[in-house]
Order: structure tokens, then sequence, then C-alpha cells
């Protein structure tokens, strides 16, 4: 679509310095290019305002300021850009024929939303969050990048403090909310599970009375949320009781399948990436399916079609192993999950484990503990600041070898010491301790040793 900027200035409550249209949003000035209006965003380090010249040279066709700067291109004028932003998608969002779900949830957020999207795009042309853009400037670009033809949005909301989801549910107003589960994510900013369940349930702050809410029934947090004013959906394990749920579950050599109990009759399903978590990120696509008037047929063929995102629990085959890639966050709800796959692979099972962060002070604790989930696993590499509370419940366990390291660097030389033919080897750790790193300098350093 095209806009003007005078048409922007009306919007957000800003000043057209100079008129002019754009097509497209920009916030990096490193991935400008023409017809994008440059959002000069305020961050911590850097202001987006400095780097006006850089958009410029990369032909960025306007630009969204809170304070004038050399430049001739068209320009609005606002108090705030970050605000203005957020208002614009605001404004957008407001199309009557667009379908809006929301997902939040201490873990299986991406995988979730992935499993809506590839459902909902059986029925209808869908649009779904991009990578991590599930924040306070992520989420209004989400948004923007919505198209005419588009008639639902599938939208990932994430959060470390109280307030943030507020306010994202308030800028996108979504017609069905999904929470999938209460865990220890960002519990040092929130200080209790408890804490976190009230951050998360600020989904529905942006609803309506008429939207739907569903929640993992099988959390013992999520089920205390009774007490809603849009119409509550649940689902889980085999409980008759919930509106959507899973029976006659088989985790497969390759893959998982069950039956969905729907409103609309069974289901069956089978599920071509491994976990049992990923039966309940699957009921929760279902039942946004279902909400949104799709048949069985359909959404069962939206659920063959779902591919995986990056770095989230991959699984392929190099140098005569089976790695299982799943480097983008880490938890303790996470780790048991991702080790419950590891357990059930065929072979000698060997876990790369980086630490896992936001978790508040008893952070300790809760790495011993994830050690003591690795029975049946023969070697834990760990490495980070926690590797030896690791390697302390590993041993409890009865994990017999067990390495501690430093860097994932330091973690790829000892994986190359210890691994053989025939392993299978989960990689898993927060995102900022790069275990994606590990998996690089590990393939590297067999690669040359095969030369």
């Amino acid at each position: 679509m095209t806009f003007r900027m005078s048409e922007l200035a009306r919007i957000v409550g800003g000043t057209c310095l100079r008129d002019g249209e754009f097509s497209d949003f920009c916030i990096d000035s490193r991935k400008g290019k023409p017809g994008d209006l440059f959002i000069c965003l305020k961050g911590a380090r850097v202001d987006g305002h400095d780097f006006v010249p850089k958009a410029e040279e990369l032909g960025v066709s306007a630009l969204l300021i809170d304070h004038e700067v050399p430049s001739s291109l068209p320009a609005v004028l606002v108090p705030d850009t970050l605000k203005a932003l957020q208002d614009f998608a605001a404004w957008y969002r407001t199309r009557p024929d667009l379908k809006v779900v929301a997902v939040t949830g201490s873990v299986g957020k991406t995988t979730t939303k992935e499993f809506i999207a590839a459902v909902l795009s059986q029925g209808m042309p869908t649009y779904k969050t991009q990578g991590n853009m599930n924040s306070e400037t992520g989420l209004p670009l989400t948004l923007l990048h919505v198209e005419p033809n588009h008639r639902a949005v599938v939208t990932e909301m994430g959060m470390c403090n109280f307030g943030e989801i507020s306010e994202l549910s308030l800028i996108a107003r979504p017609d069905i909310a999904v929470l999938t589960n209460i865990g220890l994510c960002h519990i040092e900013f929130l200080g209790s599970q408890e804490g976190i369940l009230k951050a998360k349930s600020e989904i529905v702050d942006g609803m309506t009375e008429d939207g739907f809410v569903i929640l993992n029934g099988d959390d013992p947090y999520l089920a205390t949320l009774t007490d809603l004013r849009q119409t509550r959906v649940t689902y889980g394990l085999n409980h008759p009781e919930y509106d959507y749920y899973a029976y006659n579950v088989a985790v497969l050599s390759e893959g998982v399948s069950f039956t969905a109990k729907t409103p609309l009759g069974d289901l069956d399903v089978h599920l071509a990436i491994d976990g049992i978590h990923n039966v309940y990120n699957s009921l929760a696509a279902i039942a946004v399916g279902v909400l949104c008037g799709m048949d069985l047929a359909s959404i069962g063929e939206g659920l063959r079609n779902m591919e995986k995102a990056p770095l989230r629990q991959n699984i392929r085959k190099e140098r005569g192993m089976t790695l299982i890639e799943d480097c983008y966050n880490a938890s303790p709800t996470s780790m048991k999950a991702s080790i419950d796959v590891l357990k059930g692979k065929s072979g000698r099972k060997v876990a790369v484990l980086g630490d896992m962060l936001e978790l508040g002070e008893n952070s300790a604790l809760y790495h011993r503990q994830v050690g003591a989930m690795l029975e049946g696993v023969s070697v834990l590499i760990a490495y980070g600041d926690h590797a030896r509370d690791y390697l302390e419940g590993a041993a409890q366990a009865g994990v017999l070898q067990r390495i501690p390291c430093k860097t994932p660097e330091d973690a790829a030389v000892n994986l190359n010491l210890a691994a053989r033919k025939g392993d299978v080897v989960l990689f898993k750790a927060s995102r900022s301790m790069h275990a994606e790193r590990v998996i690089e300098c590990f393939l590297k350093d067999t690669k040359e040793e095969e030369l």
C-alpha cells in the first residue's frame, strides 16, 4: 500500500514538514530501500536520527523524526517516534475484515504461531510475525506489513516486564488470544510464576467481549484463569472436559501422532516434528482453525504443511550423527521438552547445554534440576557460568561423562573429542549463549579432520 506523509501526520498527530509518499517501513538504516519510511527510533545506545545520512544513501523515501535533521526528504515531525509507529499500526489494524490472532506464553510461542499460521493459510491469506518481531517495535511493524489481500495475521507477543503485553494488546486488539504456558522465563524481573501469569494475562486488555481466549488447561497457572470477559477455550491431553484434547498420543521414530477431539469431531494428526510439547502447540492451532470457521480436513492439511522456525528443534543428520538443533532460547520447561526428544531417539545420547538466563536468584538450583533430568544420557558438555551446576545435577542422574566448558568454542572442541558415529546430540541454551556456534565449530572441526 502507498501512504502520504500528510495522512501519516493526521493519524499520529504530527506535523508534516514535507509531503511525499512511502510504501514500506524501516527502523534499521542498513536495510533501507526506495519506498521506505525510515522511522528514527531512540534506543539505549543509539539514536536513529544519527543514521539518516546512511538511510538516504540507500534511497529511503521519507522520514519519521522527533526533531529536525539535515535532510530534504519528506518528513513528519512527532514528539515520540515509537508512539507514532504504534499509533499508526493501531489505526491500520482497524480493518474490519482482518482477523488478529495473538500468541503469548513462556515457551512455545513461535512454534505455536507457526502451527496457527500454517492452519489458517489453508482457509485464508494469512500473514505472521517474522522472526522475533514480537516487541514494542516488532509487533507494530508486523501489523503494518499486512497487505490488503490478507484476511488473518498471527502475531507473537513477548515481554520482559509488567505492562508490556498490555501495550501490545491495545495496539493489535486481538480477536483470538492463545496462552501456551507459564514457565520461569523472565522470573528475574517478574518475581514469581504468579507474576509471570499476571504479565502474560495482559493479552486480553485489548480484546472485546466477543473474543476468544485459548488456554492450555494442563498448565496449573493458566487453569486458574476463569474470570474472563471473553469466551474461555481450553486444550490439553486426555481431558474430556476440555474443549479440545488429544488422546491416543504416540511418540514415533520421526514425529508424533495423536487424535484430537474437537467440537467438529475427531481429527487424526501425524506431526512431522518431535515432542509431546508439539501436541499442545498443534491443539492450539486446531482450536484457532475451528473458531475461524475452518473444516477439519483443511486444518489437518495445515498441520502437515507446518514448517519449523529457524534454530528451534531442527533435527538433521551430520557426520553419521543425529543433531538436535534447538538454539533459540532456553528455560527449565523448554529444556525438559528438548531432553525428552533426545531421550526418545535411538543411539548414544549427548547433551551440549549452555546457560539459561533471566532465572533470578534461584538460577543455580534450576540448572541443577535440569542436569538431574539427564538420566540415560551418556555425555554432558556444559558451558557458561552455570556449567558446574548442570554437572552437579547430572551426577545425580548417573551421567558418566561430564565436561565443563567456558565458551561455545570450548564446547565444540570437547564435543569433537567425545562424540562418535551413531550419537544423538542435543544443542540447547539461551539465545545469547550462541549454541549454534557450537554446531558451527564442531562441524568445521570434524570436516577438517576428515580432510
